[in-house]
């Protein structure tokens, strides 16, 4: 507690302004503007505050939480929550409070009002730091006892809920809110006497409420007679306890858009009479809901006379004087959002009757204007004076400023009101008045009821309007009639309204010009809907039709009600005042419709935006999947009782894998899981339990076939993994729609069913399988080894968070050992197609266009469950904590792994970090920040010293340093002045630099680790577009500058850093061993860091100036079809925005990029001179290059030698040094490149071909591990039938170099090869149908054959024997192709196939006419394959399904082209490559080719014929682990020409290229 000062002189310097002070005329705002009566706001440590520092001895100050009746979750919550303020605290008993509080002379108190809930004290001013900490106790530290809150809280409560029965006028006015706003703000002040108060209160709910009550967000501290600067300070230093945010398991406290509905409601009571009529009211001046005409209305009305001896100005006061027994009151109850206008009558029930008519006839009055002038100046005069006493009044000024500050940041000030009343006019009190007539009214009526009027029989009929009445009286015609015109008025607008809705729908058939067309010819628009049923669809109507038919029927319905609807029919047609007929729009609707252009969207107030966009998709069988065709039903079509066969059993078993690891890759569960019709029997209607999850809901008992006990268990145990899974992703952060759909549709996956159930079901499946001898042996063993999978992975799962590292890891590699077991008995399964369905995605998700079922192979679905048990067993690796760096490092290798770890593991790796708040399970997130700080840049310093926390003492400087450093782990932020503040208690020394009197530099540690990380963050922001190939060529130069513009700042900032750990430790030669051994980990970490910083500043260097030569020279061409940017310098502007906002590094302009990056610049040394050509100029800039790769590649060695703790790479060892061994590799072939790139600039035109296969592959190489290293996906062997086509289709290749198979257009030629390199081909039954060759443009030769041995038809391109040419050449220039759009590939190879297209696809045509059965086949090596790629597209994309096999082909296109091609599903993709075969390296990576996917890498020896096992399957447009990494800087141009044979041979001894 801070002890009380003397005040004395304060008080008087205090009063002496306000004695002093002179009256102000009243009429004017002098005194508000001087802002005495208006807060003065701020915010310290998150939390709002406000003060008004009126001179004066005394102050009051107060928290204003957003916590009333309209917040709370029960009943009860907000009034449990004020009973319990200045109870006992976690430092405080509720005596000491008390006692403190008289003996400081203080009062303390607490209440709540519907939306805020307030707690504060009245005190002598210089007693505010005492308060200010009292109040942060109260909200943060108070103990929420069970024996209080049973024993008074609740013993309180219930003596109010008992007090309200006797009180008319608060029966009345909760009455009024609840028939007003229903909920929110309908809510009683106090729970009636009816709820059951003791359900709902529970001491750990309340404790949970106060903390989302009292969240930062949620309240604000108001101080009145306070120091704005003081009451600052203070309340920064007694809040930091309050939490940010409400609890996880709490919902944050929101404010809900409050809605008004009116009505009427009565309660017989015999304690007195209280009837109040309410319309909707003026809001809170701060909630942007204020309305001053409302205040001056409700101070027109009045109804008490607030001056002596006279019965007032206002209406109600004159008008009710003859009741003497009823008193009147208006009020305008004013909240955030809304207002309540009421005007209460209490007292004799015949005199309340009379004057609630009163009230009636002078609202009609002032809505006709039928009031004098004077009435309303004195109104405003009125209501100006009111509003401004109550936001001067003390209490209710804190209030209202609080809220507002809760809801919007402002307070409520006085200025700004009293302006807005001034400003009203006497036409707004009569629209106001107006206004309310013609909304619905609240009347709540308490008392006699016998006597008390309804709201109809004072003229406040809800059904039809003030103005309906006017306009029925000139007419002639009676309320009666008034009732059935507002009827048939409603119709008409809800027939228009259902025009409109439709109005998408032809919006929609104007999008699609036929059926548009069609409409137009007949005349006009069929517009039809259909109605759903208890989620079913009725039959097609026409919607004229059905709104004819509606409205007759609702006429005869209305005539038929009484004879006087007659005369209003008849008059109805004959006064045009008041004519309102129903009319057809449909005429009038078809010609607007008409004149549509396409595309255009109908848009009134009626119809926005939004809905318009979602009705395009109504009733459209391909955007609408609840729309059905004649005839067509969703009801299933598959008995699922049916028992199934054994081999089906394992089938359905593969299938659910299948559709299980589809939901993992990121596909709905409504195109996966959920397309099973046995698990939407288990799901849906909702089981209550385990027993009533069954396929037949009708049977009583489950049933012992095998589909109910074995294949019930498995779905069971499915549908809990994926409920494990769907939990444990939901609970982290991803990539909604990206990685993952969290989508349940509506079906609840078992979560509240304990798994122990599940496993005992699965134990008696296995036992049942187990004594079916009557099943074959074969297929019994595969089903349990389902079983077993399942029940290993639920096991797994649910014990996902446990940390026992060894039990998790031999759980998941419990799982992995089945696997090989499951891929063994995959063949004896059969598919059971018929129990999935897309009819279900339809009912699932019946808003979205249907999608169709999603169907991944087994063996891939295989693959991924590997990985996935592979990664979960890895993934507790992080487990072992040896600090900060190792779990960063674990973090950034395991989620780079390839192919990436699924969502499901990222996920429980967040979750074991970070699960509980602690750190692994063992630390605090406060124990992980400062082992960061003590290896960066705090080792063995006393702000990290654990024994801080035990100082009580507050003038130990140790007690203040754990409350700012606590203050810092919060919220890193304004860590300069932190570092500023802490010097005082640390004693820190400057280090002076320059003698005598030099400049003092201090070491600012915490600021210092924050700015080291901030420089990390952009150093991987940067690297990151790399590695995601974002950046255009002609960035590369100027972002690779800006990364070792951003690494040389964080080795400049680690030296300084480095300079303070070498003072402390030549200081630390007393010190403890453990204080040394802590500095020397903190210097040994900070080399590491430094050597990596400067090796990363000078590979980028390095790169920055290959790549502005590169530029410059135009070997790197611009991408045309990649620039989405305007203009160079809005692309530069694009690329910093992340980093604009911070003051240091700064940022580089676009022009002092560019002028970094140009070839011309002035080089180091002074060698600029020598530079006379862009040639030389080039030379030099490559010379420092190449340096700066050296030095990169020396600092990187040096890593390299490290050992893994002082690497901070203990649980990734492998991975990390893997990692900087790929780097130095990178380094070296980045000295290949620039020193062939050198020689190239040199003598370009001499550039031979061994010079430029080595730089292209050295260059493609480079650019794979540098950028694009994460396209590597998957590894893996072929299969054996895959070898054989490979082989076959190899020797169909081969034949397309023999002039006998190519030279006769009309074909019939047999296929032989002269040189027998293609025995398969010749030894069967293949006829070519159509030969081209040689053709005058490209050169382009192959045939088409028909395979009758086989059932084959075979297109196959003859490999150029001019590949010197085109090597030597070096022309890699891409052209658009037709093929896929913004698609571009090489220009030689499309325009290959563009000339040889006609014949080929007539020829293919005539093949599948004669031979409709056949697979077709394109086939082709070398430059033969590249034409082969873009022949396969084409032929595919005309709906053709054609294999793909090539051998030797070099890069064709860029990366959209070649995605398009792998990605086609129209066939198989095999891309052959032989070890060292240099032409699949062309052309270079950098210049935007790439290949299709997998490549098939064979890497036996030249003039060996390899066998399965010499090839292996890898994905990914690029990867370094097939041909363009396998020895990239050695090409051997003999492997070109064999893979399974001589593949050339039949051409005439081999290919031309020159060495």
């Amino acid at each position: 507690m801070i002890p009380r000062a003397p005040s004395a002189r304060a008080v008087q310097r205090a009063l002496h302004p306000q004695c002093s002070r002179t009256p102000n005329n009243r009429r004017t705002l002098a005194s508000l503007k001087s802002g005495g009566y208006n807060y003065e706001t701020g915010e310290a440590n998150g939390i709002k505050f406000a003060s008004r520092d009126i001179p004066g001895p005394t102050t009051q100050l107060a928290i204003v939480a957003r916590a009333g009746t309209r917040f709370q979750l029960f009943p009860g919550f907000a009034e449990g929550l004020e009973k319990f303020a200045f109870k006992s605290t976690h430092k405080r008993s509720s005596l000491r409070i008390t006692r403190e509080a008289e003996l400081l002379g203080a009062e303390l108190f607490a209440y709540h009002s519907r939306e805020n809930l307030v707690i504060g004290a009245k005190f002598l001013r210089e007693d505010l730091p005492y308060f200010t900490e009292l109040l942060g106790e109260v909200i943060s530290k108070t103990r929420f006892t069970r024996h209080e809150l049973h024993e008074e809280v609740i013993r309180v409560i219930k003596l109010n809920q008992k007090s309200i029965l006797a009180n008319t006028d608060q029966m009345a006015l909760n009455s009024a809110h609840s028939v007003a706003f229903h909920r929110g703000l309908g809510t009683a002040l106090h729970p009636t006497s009816s709820v059951p108060i003791t359900q709902y209160l529970h001491e750990q709910d309340l404790e949970t409420f106060s903390q989302a009550a009292y969240a930062k967000p949620n309240f604000a501290v108001v101080a009145n007679g306070a120091n704005h600067d003081e009451l600052s300070k203070w309340v920064g230093e007694f809040f930091q306890d309050s939490p940010a945010v409400a609890p996880e398991d709490f919902p944050a406290i929101e404010t809900k858009p409050s809605r008004y509905f009116g009505g009427e409601e009565r309660i017989a009571h015999d304690g007195g009479n209280n009837m109040i009529l309410a319309f909707p009211g003026s809001g809170a001046y701060t909630g942007g809901h204020y309305k001053p005409e409302i205040a001056v209305l409700s101070s027109l009305l009045g109804g008490q006379s607030y001056i002596k001896w006279s019965p007032g100005f206002s209406l109600l006061a004159r008008a009710t004087a003859a009741q003497t027994q009823a008193r009147v009151s208006t009020r305008n109850l004013s909240y955030m959002d809304a207002g309540l206008l009421t005007i209460s009558m209490e007292g004799k029930a015949s005199h309340i009757r009379e004057a609630s008519q009163t009230v009636v006839d002078i609202l009609k009055a002032i809505s006709t204007g039928d009031i004098a002038k004077d009435d309303i100046q004195k109104a405003i005069a009125k209501a100006k004076f009111r509003t401004l006493e109550a936001g001067q009044n003390i209490g209710t000024g804190l209030e209202l400023t609080g809220a507002g500050l809760v809801q919007s940041g402002k307070p409520s000030q006085l200025d700004g009101i009293a302006e807005a009343i001034e400003s009203v006019t006497e036409d707004a009190v009569k629209k106001a008045a107006m206004s309310l007539l013609e909304g619905k009214a609240t009347v709540s009526t308490v008392g006699d009821l016998f006597v008390l009027p309804f709201a109809e029989e004072i003229g406040l009929h809800p059904p039809h309007t003030y103005q309906d009445v006017i306009c029925l009286e000139s007419c002639g015609l009676d309320v009666g009639i008034c009732e059935r015109r507002n009827l048939w008025s409603r119709l008409t607008r809800d027939s228009y309204n259902r025009y409109l809705a439709v109005a998408a729908r032809v919006v929609r058939r104007s999008l699609k010009e036929q059926p548009r067309l069609q409409a137009e010819r007949r005349g006009e628009m069929d517009l039809r809907f259909a109605k759903w049923t208890n989620g079913k669809q009725g039959d097609n109507k026409s919607l004229a039709t059905a709104n004819a038919s509606a409205m007759a029927e609702a006429a005869e319905r209305d005539v038929g009600i009484a004879e006087h609807d007659q005369k209003y029919l008849q008059h109805a047609t004959k006064a045009n005042d008041c004519e309102e007929d129903v009319q057809d729009i449909s005429s009038a609707f078809r010609s607007a419709a008409a004149v549509l252009e396409i595309g255009q969207l109908v848009k009134d107030p009626y119809f926005t935006l939004f809905e318009a966009v979602g009705a395009l998709e109504i009733m459209d069988p391909k955007m609408d999947s609840g729309f059905l065709k004649e005839g067509e039903s969703l009801e299933d079509d598959i008995n699922d009782l049916k028992e199934v066969l054994p081999e089906e059993m394992v089938g359905l078993m593969d299938q659910l894998i299948c559709h299980e690891m589809a939901w993992h890759m990121g596909h709905p569960l409504s195109q996966s899981i959920f397309t099973s019709y046995h698990i939407d029997r288990l799901l849906w209607p909702e089981p209550k339990s385990l027993e009533d999850a069954r396929f037949d809901r009708q049977e009583s008992e489950v049933g012992n076939g095998m589909l109910q006990i074995i294949f019930r268990a498995y779905c069971l145990a499915l549908i809990k993994c994926c409920d494990h899974v769907h939990r444990r992703i939901g609970t982290e952060h991803y990539y909604e729609e990206e990685d993952f759909v969290s989508n349940l549709y509506n079906r609840n996956l078992l979560s509240n069913f304990d798994t122990a159930g599940i496993h005992m079901l699965l134990d008696e499946a296995s036992l049942f399988t187990k004594r079916q001898s009557r099943i074959d042996k074969t297929l019994r063993n595969a089903i349990l080894i389902r079983l077993t999978l399942r029940q290993r992975l639920l096991r797994a799962m649910e014990s996902d968070l446990n940390p026992d590292k060894a039990a998790q890891i031999q759980l998941w590699q419990d799982c992995s050992k089945v696997l090989p077991d499951l891929w063994q008995t995959r063949s004896v399964g059969k598919q059971v197609k018929e129990a999935f369905s897309v009819k279900l995605q339809r009912k699932l998700a019946s808003s979205v266009p249907p999608r169709p079922m999603v169907e991944i192979d087994f063996e891939d679905a295989q693959m991924f469950l590997g990985n996935l048990c592979r990664d979960a067993a890895n993934v507790y690796h992080v487990l072992d904590y040896r600090g900060s760096s190792n779990i960063l490092n674990f973090t950034y290798a395991f989620q780079s792994r390839k192919p990436q770890p699924s969502v499901y593991i990222r996920c429980l790796l967040q979750s074991l970090i970070f699960h509980n708040m602690k750190v692994l399970g063992q630390v605090t997130i406060t124990k992980l920040i400062y082992d960061d700080l003590a290896e960066l840049v705090l080792p063995a310093a006393i702000l990290l010293d654990p024994a801080n926390g035990k100082v009580e003492a507050p003038h130990d400087p140790r007690f203040h340093i754990v409350k700012e450093m606590g203050g810092f782990v919060l919220r890193v932020g304004d860590a300069e002045n932190l570092d500023v503040e802490l010097r005082k208690y640390t004693g820190e020394k400057p280090l002076i630099e320059g003698e005598p009197a030099g400049t003092e530099i201090w070491s600012f540690p915490l600021s210092s680790w924050a700015y080291y990380y901030k420089l990390r963050q952009m150093e991987w922001i940067v690297q990151l577009g790399f590695e995601l190939d974002i950046y255009q060529n002609s960035e590369m130069s100027g972002m690779y500058w800006f990364l070792s513009h951003v690494a040389g700042a964080r080795v400049q900032h680690l030296e300084r850093i480095q300079t303070f750990v070498t003072r402390r430790i030549q200081k630390s030669k007393k010190g403890s061993a453990m204080q040394r051994t802590k500095l020397q980990n903190c210097f040994s970490f900070l080399k590491v860091a430094l050597s990596e910083a400067a090796a990363t500043q000078w590979f980028a260097i390095s790169l920055s100036k290959l790549y502005t030569v590169l530029l410059h020279f135009a070997l790197l061409p611009t991408r045309p079809e990649r620039l989405p940017y305007s203009s160079p310098e809005f692309c530069h502007a694009l690329r910093m925005r992340p980093f604009m906002q911070l003051s240091i590094p700064e940022v580089p302009s676009y022009a002092d990029l560019s002028a970094a990056t140009k070839l011309s610049l002035p080089l180091e040394g002074g060698r600029s001179d020598d530079a006379s050509t862009p040639e030389q100029q080039a030379c030099l800039i490559l010379e420092i290059a190449e340096e700066a790769s050296k030095v990169a590649r020396k600092e990187w060695e040096a890593v390299s030698k490290l050992d893994a703790e002082t690497a901070r790479c203990i649980s990734c060892e492998d991975w990390w040094r893997k990692s900087v061994k790929d780097v130095v590799r990178a380094c070296i072939v980045c000295c290949i490149a620039i020193a062939s790139t050198k020689k190239g600039v040199q003598n370009a035109k001499a550039m031979t071909l061994s010079l430029f296969f080595q730089f292209a592959a050295a260059f493609s190489i480079l650019f794979a591990q540098t950028f694009a290293s994460p396209l590597t996906l998957t590894e893996r062997a072929i299969s054996g039938s895959d070898y054989s086509n490979l082989q076959l289709f190899e020797q169909f290749s081969a034949a397309a170099y023999c002039p006998i198979n190519n030279q006769d257009k009309a074909g019939g030629t047999k296929l032989t090869c002269s040189t027998g390199n293609c025995p398969l081909v010749q030894d069967s039954d293949v006829v070519s149908v159509y030969e081209f060759e040689n053709s005058l443009k490209t050169d382009v030769t192959g045939y088409v054959a028909v395979d009758n041995t086989r059932a084959l038809t075979v297109l196959a391109f003859r490999g150029s024997s001019s590949v010197r040419n085109f090597v030597a050449d070096a022309n890699f220039v891409a052209e658009p192709t037709d093929i896929c759009p913004a698609c571009t590939a090489h220009n030689g190879f499309w325009d290959s196939w563009v000339e040889a297209r006609p014949g080929v696809l007539a020829a293919l045509k005539t093949a599948a006419a004669s031979h409709p059965g056949n697979r077709v086949v394109v086939t082709g090596h070398s430059l033969g394959g590249a034409i082969a790629d873009l022949a396969a597209a084409e032929i595919r994309k005309s709906g053709i399904t054609a294999d793909l096999y090539t051998y030797g082909a070099p890069r064709i296109a860029g990366k959209t082209l070649s995605d398009f091609i792998t990605n086609q599903n129209k066939g198989g993709n095999f891309r052959v490559t032989h070890k060292n075969d240099p032409v699949p390296r062309l052309p270079p990576v950098p210049l935007g080719f790439v290949h299709i996917s997998p490549e098939y890498y064979i890497s036996a020896p030249n003039n060996v014929v390899p066998t399965s096992n010499d090839i292996t399957q890898y994905s990914g447009n690029i990867n370094f682990s097939g041909n363009t990494g396998n020895n990239p800087l050695k090409s051997d141009l003999s492997a070109h020409g064999w893979y399974f044979g001589p593949v050339g041979a039949c051409g005439g001894g081999g290919f031309e290229f020159k060495e």
